[in-house]
């Protein structure tokens, strides 16, 4: 089965940046193109359970009421997400995507995308969903829990979209960093992008030469490739090389072992990193 681009679309404002992102990236990777809307209603499709609940006045008319509103509220939750769908097909179809696929479901949103890991070859999602305005909640509830949960590459993309022509990999020396730049080397996601290659730690000579291994790799696929080395904390490296450079995406492996780790999902700077205003590429 082929391998799709699959896009979490929910009417927010990050959804019409997911959609260019996601069109970009699929076309960029001759993959297909599926738009995901989960519906987060805590009843899903069950029916609600209110008995005990109610110990005055009448009853079971009341009882009755609220499976009605239930129900009401079931429906009307599957038409918006069917209206959120349609928007999202008509802008990547405007974007060039042929025949995209759609995708409507009930319940938690990282139980549904590990139903569908199977098939997936890139998972785009915003930042910022419904909630998004309360960043810390929005990464803490389903974010963090998408990355932590699922296998495959994840673009996390903020509200704008622009082609990205400069990317910037946070290396640390490690197995996984290396497997970052070996998937980049061999994927057409990036193809023509100039690569940056960030160490945060000493400036030494020992440090400068753990870079030349990675960077004969971008280049031998055609990467022209700058390499730094530069101390200090790392959310204060990163963003100031980031800044400096006019960096368009960042690119990492999701959870190993260093101060890279700590920087791109520990708590104390969720707020940060989702507040950037470039993607992040995250890398298993």
């Amino acid at each position: 089965m082929t391998e799709k681009v699959f896009a979490c679309v929910d009417g927010s404002r990050s959804s019409e940046s997911v959609c260019d992102h996601a069109a970009w990236a699929c076309q960029r990777l001759g993959a297909p193109l599926t738009l995901l809307h989960v519906i987060r209603n805590p009843h899903g499709e069950r029916e609600p359970d209110y008995s005990g609940n109610l110990s005055l006045g009448n009853r079971e008319e009341l009882l009755q009421e609220l499976v009605e509103l239930e129900e009401k509220r079931g429906k009307l939750a599957r038409k918006q997400g069917k209206a959120v769908l349609a928007d999202a097909i008509s802008r990547v179809e405007a974007a060039g995507v042929e025949d995209p696929g759609r995708l409507l479901r009930n319940g938690d949103i990282t139980e549904a995308l590990a139903d569908l890991e199977e098939d997936m070859r890139l998972l785009v999602l915003g930042k910022q969903g419904k909630d998004g305005d309360v960043v810390t909640r929005h990464i803490g509830s389903h974010l963090e829990s998408v990355i932590r949960t699922l296998h495959r590459p994840m673009l996390v993309v903020p509200l704008q979209f622009r082609v990205p022509e400069r990317f910037l990999i946070a290396y640390d020396g490690s197995a996984t960093a290396d497997k970052v730049v070996e998937r980049l080397a061999r994927s057409s996601l990036l193809d023509g992008a100039e690569a940056h290659l960030l160490m945060v730690g000493a400036e030494t000579d020992a440090n400068r030469a753990k870079l030349g291994g990675p960077r004969g790799r971008l280049e031998k696929q055609g990467f022209k490739v700058t390499t730094a080395v530069k101390s200090g904390e790392v959310n204060e490296v990163v963003c100031d090389y980031r800044e400096a450079h006019d960096i368009h995406l960042l690119a990492m492996g999701a959870y190993g072992h260093s101060r890279l780790r700590q920087f791109f999902v520990g708590s104390t700077t969720t707020h940060m990193i989702m507040r950037s205003p470039i993607p992040l590429l995250i890398l298993r």
